[in-house]
């Protein structure tokens, strides 16, 4: 990767980590003192839930000559107006299952240094203690500043490089650009073949799947990926493989094909080929 790169993108996830947090008294916490924070994060997050689900639909009238459209906010608003009671022991639920889901893992994007020093339970519940909390809102504006160069430097570079696109790739190209952050398949990487299998979506939003194949590929750099799958207790099925960035360019006459995965740890795979094959199916 040229642009996108690890780094560019861990400082990405990076920033405003400090605005999910909120401040607490900088202290040892005995046991007891746990349990309090513990009701406080815990009534907050119901009220904020209930909040949110007392808000009322936002109306527009900008279309108030289109019978289907108005027809479509009088639903809403029936069905706003005729929901259940809020259910509180449901968001009571959810907060006790993100406490036991953040207890077992940390927020891998908080830096090493907040979760090494603060105990974990106070960081499920989303507090911090005083001191970390500044040292961390310094740490993020500074990272916003830093970021933002490099990412003004990094659009100048994409918009050179989408220049340099020949126009029989530009569909590729914005396919491959959709489909950042959407989840790999399968991937089989080798000197000669690759193909890749990525969910997305299509015109109508509905799932979709886009199959790549590049012939003739020489291997530039590749840091392993390896497509895995599993399912969840409701029997959705994830990978754990997302494509992040891609990048296009073009070396003798042949496609140069950029790519970051997280794929257990960020990974590169890039490579020169012959022929870019691409077409969208639906998920079986």
């Amino acid at each position: 990767m040229r642009y996108y790169t690890k780094e560019y993108y861990k400082l990405l996830l990076s920033l405003g980590k400090v605005s999910m947090y909120e401040p607490v008294i900088d202290k040892e916490y005995s046991d007891e003192e746990i349990e309090e924070l513990y009701q406080k994060a815990l009534d907050k997050s119901i009220e904020e839930d209930r909040a949110c689900y007392d808000e009322p639909p936002e109306l527009s009238f900008e279309d108030d000559d289109d019978p289907e459209y108005l027809e479509m906010l009088k639903e809403e608003l029936e069905a706003y107006e005729n929901r259940e009671p809020f259910d509180e022991e449901e968001a009571a639920e959810n907060f006790r299952e993100m406490y036991s889901d953040n207890l077992r893992e940390p927020d891998p994007d908080l830096p090493d240094w907040v979760r090494e020093s603060v105990d974990r339970r106070i960081l499920a519940m989303y507090f911090l203690p005083e001191k970390t909390y500044r040292k961390l809102a310094a740490e993020d504006e500074a990272n916003e500043k830093e970021f933002e160069a490099l990412d003004e430097q990094a659009e100048e570079a994409r918009e050179e490089m989408l220049g340099m696109i020949p126009e029989e790739f530009e569909e590729f190209m914005d396919t491959l650009e959709e489909l950042g952050s959407c989840y790999v398949l399968s991937a089989d990487v080798s000197d000669g073949e690759i193909e890749l299998r990525i969910e997305g979506w299509d015109e109508e939003g509905e799932d979709a799947v886009y199959m790549f194949r590049f012939d003739g590929t020489e291997l530039l750099e590749n840091e392993g990926v390896e497509v895995s799958m599993h399912t969840d207790e409701d029997g959705d099925t994830f990978s754990d493989c997302e494509l992040v960035f891609s990048e296009l360019y073009f070396e003798d006459g042949r496609p140069e094909i950029h790519m970051m995965f997280d794929n257990n740890g960020l990974k590169y795979l890039t490579f020169r080929c012959d022929e870019v094959y691409a077409y969208r199916g639906t998920i079986q």
